[in-house]
Parts: structure tokens; sequence; C-alpha cells
């Protein structure tokens, strides 16, 4: 009995190599039953055996999942609170804005040195109109940075998120080039192979928590941080529009599309347009306020100097 109950507690509680050893096996199970279905079209006695194992396999694996996960996501907090950096990153929800915010920039620099070198070499105003949004795009983001590490007061808050709406009207413009020339001249975006699955669950992903994120920053009076939201959400609209040129020319190539696409095109221009148009105005209302509250505490500070005088 004693034997029975320490083989069920260590199925209760996996770990260490038996864990890691059930991982390879779940691998090689589905694997096998997967070549084994491919392979052998009529269901045979192994066929059902296989079914049979990977469907318990499977449970536990999700079971080894579910109280697996936990363990390590307190693991790996524990080790994050150790260290300065990380823990900010976890604990300080405008510091991990940041921080991921300047990896995205890392990120646009180095696509804009793609995108610059494919218009070069292909030496079409298609490239070039690109390259012209992400240098766009990757400037709003390093103004954004350089301003709150040099200066970070509300003034250089509201004047950066100004800056950032007129760069928002000046990349509509960029964009709106983009639109014509898909139009126009049947340029399209194209993903080789099954990449185009990976991009387009990748761009819907950026998309949620793009529109998420906006959401979620409404309720820190940070304008840093609203900054930056606005310009992932921009990318994020923008890829849209990428993701479904792209889609048109790899399931419906001989499709006229070049309406849709506009079409999209122009919402989404729209939209950074308008969002624009919404930075400049909570910019120049905050920089009033700004103003306001500075020439209300000169006055409070004049009246108490005028109030001593008259008691001296």
């Amino acid at each position: 009995m004693d034997f029975f109950k320490n083989i069920w507690s260590k199925i209760k509680n996996p770990h260490g190599i038996k864990l890691a050893l059930f991982y390879v096996f779940f691998a090689l199970i589905v694997t096998s039953t997967l070549v084994l279905v491919i392979l052998v079209q009529k269901q045979t006695v192994l066929h059902y055996i296989l079914y049979g194992v990977s469907g318990l396999s499977l449970v536990y694996f999700v079971y080894t999942m579910v109280i697996f996960v936990p363990k390590m996501k307190v693991g790996i907090i524990n080790f994050l609170q150790r260290h300065k950096f990380t823990n900010a990153i976890l604990k300080d929800y405008g510091y991990r804005t940041i921080v991921f915010g300047f990896c995205s920039l890392i990120i646009n620099v180095a696509f804009i040195s793609l995108v610059a070198v494919m218009a070069f070499m292909s030496k079409t105003a298609w490239y070039f109109t690109l390259t012209i949004y992400y240098i766009i795009l990757a400037f709003m983001k390093g103004n954004v940075f350089y301003s709150k590490r040099k200066y970070g007061t509300e003034v250089k808050q509201a004047r950066a998120l100004r800056f950032s709406g007129i760069m928002f009207i000046l990349m509509t413009i960029a964009f709106s080039g983009v639109i014509v020339l898909i139009y126009k001249t049947n340029r399209y975006f194209e993903y080789a192979g099954l990449l185009i699955y990976a991009v387009a669950a990748f761009t819907f992903y950026k998309l949620t928590l793009a529109i998420y994120n906006i959401f979620k920053v409404k309720k820190y009076e940070d304008l840093y941080l609203q900054n930056i939201r606005n310009i992932n959400l921009a990318s994020a609209l923008i890829s849209i529009i990428m993701l479904q040129v792209a889609m048109f020319q790899a399931f419906s190539p001989t499709s006229n599309s070049s309406f849709a696409n506009a079409l999209t095109g122009a919402g989404v221009s729209a939209v950074i347009l308008f969002l624009g148009i919404l930075m400049i105005i909570q910019a120049n209302k905050k920089l009033k306020q700004l103003k306001t509250n500075e020439s209300d505490k000169n006055n409070r500070y004049e009246d108490l100097g005028i109030h001593n005088e008259k008691e001296n």
C-alpha cells in the first residue's frame, strides 16, 4: 500500500528529472501519433492505443502546467525582486512602460535601417515613403525618452506630447503617400511562406495590447506614458493596413483590392490624425493650466509680501 501511495504522491507533485522526462515522453508520443495518422490512413489498433496514450498524456500535461506555472511564477518574481532594475520594472508601471518603450525604439531603428537599404536598392518611392514613416515614429519615441530623462517636469511632458501630436499629423501625410502608392501603382507588402500567419498573430496581439494600454494609462496623470501609448497605438494601426495588403496578395492575388486597401488606409489615417489633434489640444490645455497655477502661486507670494510690509 505504501508503494502505491508513494507513486501517487510523485504523480500528484511532479518535479525535477521525472517531470523533464515526462515532457520528453509527451512530445514523442504526440509526434508519433501525428506521424502515424499522416503515413497510415487506415485506422488500426496502434492508432487507438496512441490516441488513448496521447489523450491521457495531454490531460497530465495540462495538470502539470496548472500546478507548475504558479510555482514558476513565484520563483521568477522572487528572483526579479532581488535586483533593483528588474524590481522597478516589476512594481512600477510607469518605469516598465518606459523600459519596454525604449526596447521598442531599438527595434524600430533596426527596421528603419532595413527599409532604408531596400529603398536605396530598389530606388522606388514605395520604400522611401515607408522609411519616412518609420523615421518619424522613431524620432517621436526618441524625443519622449530624451525629454523624460533630461527634464521630467510637467511642462516638458506637455511639450513632448504636443510635439508628438504634430508628428502624428506629419506621419499621417507620409502614410497617406503609402496608401496612394498602393492604390495607384498596385504596390503591396509580401511575407514569405507561412511567415504571414506569424505576422498576423503578432499584429493582432500588438493592436489588442495597444488598445488595452490606452485605456489603462488613463488612470495615470503621466503625459509621458500617454504619449508612448498613443505612439504604440498608431504603430499598431498602420501594421493592420500593411497586414491587410499582404493578406490580399497572399490569398487573393488576382482580385482588385486597391479600393479596400485605400479605404482601410484612409480610416487608419483619419484615426491617427484625430489622435494627433487630441494630443495637441490636451498638451495646450495642460500648459495653460500649469501657467495659470504658476501665476496664482506668484500672486499669492506677492499678497503675502504686501501683507508682511504693512505689518512692519
